[in-house]
């Protein structure tokens, strides 16, 4: 066994269960019968006991008891693993042993918190500065934070005042943005990270009261629509990197550019004349060209959250809003965030979650999209 008796807890949803195994912060929507098997496997219990515990209480044979603890407890082999981030450490975090030269040197104001940000290569630059330019300021002569971005020998790593955040190989430098962002979201709420319940990889749109949570795959338009929304009187909490705090369960801005994909340029240029001459990213990696799209927001802002809508853009086709299954929002919402590794935030985002509407939005129609996100905002749904 490989499993080293990690707290299992458990929460009814709908007619499924949701197990939350705290060691690997890993969760899993399983049926009632799977439920368990799955605590006895976790648990270490020796597989011939789990074969007799379910030939008893599911009056099945014992070949096909077998066949099903093997089976999941090979799925549980795979999938219960720690969550590490591919990171070394180094011997001494606390001090940085060499200078190198840095290229760059960016001072941002965002919220009324400073930052001095310095980056060792135009590489380093160009992951992290484009989503932030627009908060570009002069020289600030006493920074509230330094943070330093190395790049070096297919190697990165994170410095803030002065302490290593993590390192990283480069071909993981997705690790590296998410962790400037959530380093940005401590000081301009003043929250260390454990008081943070979860961020989703989503767009937060509001009317300054209440949100809307868009979710969805890369390119399914979430940018695109928010960027729509923004140019119809609502306001962007954030684009793809929506945090939302834990003891008050309210969705926060971030004020990160929206990045515009290349085949929304011409649909939003005449909404905003500014993105024809900003400066584009050619990601090759990803194979997309984008350009970054300002929010309209200066100030923070906490509201709570109405709806989880999942989107698709589908050309020509129309606009559909329905109801969706809680138990496949959850089985879609969960891979593509980070959620807080504690107890107490873990019980906090499935309360949270399950008290909320899920819908499922295929369309083209602009306006009629539009419609809904003013009805759904400012109706009691």
């Amino acid at each position: 066994m490989i499993y080293t008796e990690p707290s299992v807890l458990s929460w009814p949803f709908g007619e499924k269960t949701i197990l939350w195994l705290a060691d690997a912060n890993k969760y899993i929507l399983a049926e009632t019968p799977a439920v368990e098997v799955i605590n006895r496997v976790v648990k270490g219990e020796d597989i011939d006991s789990i074969m007799h515990f379910c030939t008893d209480k599911f009056d099945i044979p014992s070949e096909q008891a077998e066949a099903f603890v093997r089976n999941i407890q090979q799925h549980l082999n795979e999938y219960l693993q720690p969550e590490i981030l591919p990171q070394k450490q180094f011997a001494n975090p606390t001090t940085i042993q060499q200078r190198p030269v840095m290229v760059s040197k960016k001072y941002y104001l965002i919220y009324g918190i400073s930052f001095f940000v310095e980056y060792e290569t135009k590489e380093a630059e160009l992951l992290i500065h484009p989503k932030f330019e627009h908060l570009e300021v002069p020289r600030v002569q006493s920074p509230d934070h330094h943070f330093q971005v190395f790049n070096s020998n297919n190697e990165s790593s994170l410095w803030v005042d002065e302490v290593l955040i993590g390192t990283w190989n480069w071909n993981d430098n997705h690790f590296l943005s998410g962790k400037f962002s959530m380093q940005v979201i401590q000081k301009i709420y003043q929250q260390e990270e454990n008081e943070w319940m979860a961020v989703f990889h989503a767009a937060g749109i509001t009317n300054g009261e209440s949100c809307l949570i868009f979710l969805g795959d890369s390119g399914n338009g979430k940018s695109t629509l928010s960027a729509i929304l923004m140019a119809n009187g609502l306001e962007v909490l954030a684009d793809d990197f929506l945090p939302i705090e834990s003891k008050s369960e309210l969705v926060c801005s971030f004020p990160s550019a929206i990045s515009v994909k290349h085949k929304a340029f011409q649909l939003l240029i005449p909404k905003f004349p500014q993105l024809e001459h900003a400066t584009e990213i050619n990601n090759s990696a990803a194979g997309k060209t984008f350009r970054h799209l300002p929010t309209n927001r200066l100030q923070p802002l906490r509201v709570p959250c109405k709806a989880l809508i999942f989107v698709k853009y589908e050309e020509n086709a129309g606009f559909c809003l329905e109801k969706m299954p809680g138990e496949e929002a959850f089985e879609h919402l969960v891979p593509d965030s980070w959620i807080s590794p504690t107890v107490e935030n873990a019980n906090r985002f499935v309360n949270w979650f399950a008290h909320l509407p899920y819908y499922r939005m295929i369309y083209s129609d602009n306006e009629q999209m539009i419609q809904m996100a003013n009805k759904m905002l400012n109706d009691d749904l």
